[in-house]
């Protein structure tokens, strides 16, 4: 949208310790954008205007991108965004697991005063995309080949077009993390709402996650067979309070994998606060016997065992 920060982003992509990096803006306001030169920082640097003239929508820009760029790996950078100096060295340079398509790093959360206040992105499951994006655009790495294939941006979503995108990415490809920060997410500017802070709208959130959770139904279903999808699903639902639903998910797991120690004291913790004390007991006593060495489990355990005024001697069948 030509806003001043396009400045500050063009830097930023300029000064990549890669070699071989081309820019390309699409001007997303329309022919009202600033010229730009055909070299930026000694990158080559291409200017899309639209046409015919017209004020692009989000997924119509970000369409436009993935068309004019003639690289194998792509990146999005939004123009309030920037990227470290070494951000797509550190993605194209750590090793990849077999079939992945999709790099991602940690991005440097910074409020409006610029100030750092956390981080965003980490390894993960796919199906966390049911509830929140697995990493910010920013700090994305993904192979042409997957445009190629059919990856796009669905012009049905004004907002969380990206989410939808890499839910579409990740339909294709495992995702990687690399554990690294290697850009800046300045997400309470801005006014899409997208972001947080001044700059969060949540019932725009929910309206658009339950339009993508019905467009992917089937996906998130395909993901949610898998252990350890079903293990963020449980950990999503104790957080929200749902019990009943973290049991089912847990349990699910322990049919597949009957001793996984992060399910087994997941699911110890539950009954707990389910009321469910010998099943509370037995799993946790079950789970410290399997790995005595597990400060968590064994501390879990004592909390049960002083809570209730029993221990997992009196009930443990193992």
């Amino acid at each position: 949208m030509d806003r001043p920060t396009l400045t500050r982003a063009l830097d930023s992509a300029a000064a990549q310790t890669w070699p071989a990096v081309e820019i390309v803006v699409v001007a997303a306001c329309g022919h009202g954008h600033r010229p730009l030169p055909a070299e930026y920082g000694g990158r080559p640097l291409r200017l899309v205007l639209p046409e015919p003239d017209r004020r692009l929508t989000r997924p119509e820009a970000a369409n436009a991108c993935l068309d004019a760029a003639r690289g194998e790996w792509l990146n999005f950078l939004d123009d309030d965004d920037e990227l470290l100096p070494e951000h797509v060295q550190t993605l194209l340079e750590a090793p990849r697991g077999e079939g992945v398509r999709l790099l991602y790093s940690s991005a440097r959360v910074h409020d409006v005063d610029g100030s750092l206040i956390g981080y965003s992105g980490r390894a993960g499951y796919h199906m966390q995309l049911y509830n929140q994006n697995r990493s910010q655009p920013v700090a994305t790495l993904f192979h042409r080949s997957l445009v190629e294939e059919g990856a796009r941006f669905d012009p049905t979503f004004p907002v969380y077009e990206d989410h939808d995108f890499f839910i579409n990415c990740a339909s294709r490809t495992p995702f990687q993390w690399v554990e690294a920060a290697t850009c800046i997410w300045n997400g309470a500017i801005g006014d899409s709402g997208c972001g947080y802070g001044p700059n969060s709208n949540e019932p725009q959130r929910e309206q658009y996650y339950q339009r993508m959770r019905e467009k992917w139904a089937a996906q998130f279903k395909q993901w949610m067979d898998e252990p350890e999808a079903l293990i963020y699903l449980a950990q999503h639902h104790l957080k929200e309070g749902d019990l009943a639903l973290a049991i089912r998910c847990l349990e699910r797991v322990l049919v597949q994998r009957p001793d996984d120690l992060n399910a087994l004291n997941l699911y110890g913790m539950a009954c707990f606060h389910d009321g469910r004390i010998d099943a509370a007991l037995d799993v946790l006593g079950y789970a410290a016997r399997l790995a005595p060495d597990q400060p968590a489990i064994a501390a879990n355990l004592a909390l049960v065992e002083r809570r209730t005024g029993r221990s997992a001697a009196s009930v443990g069948s193992g």
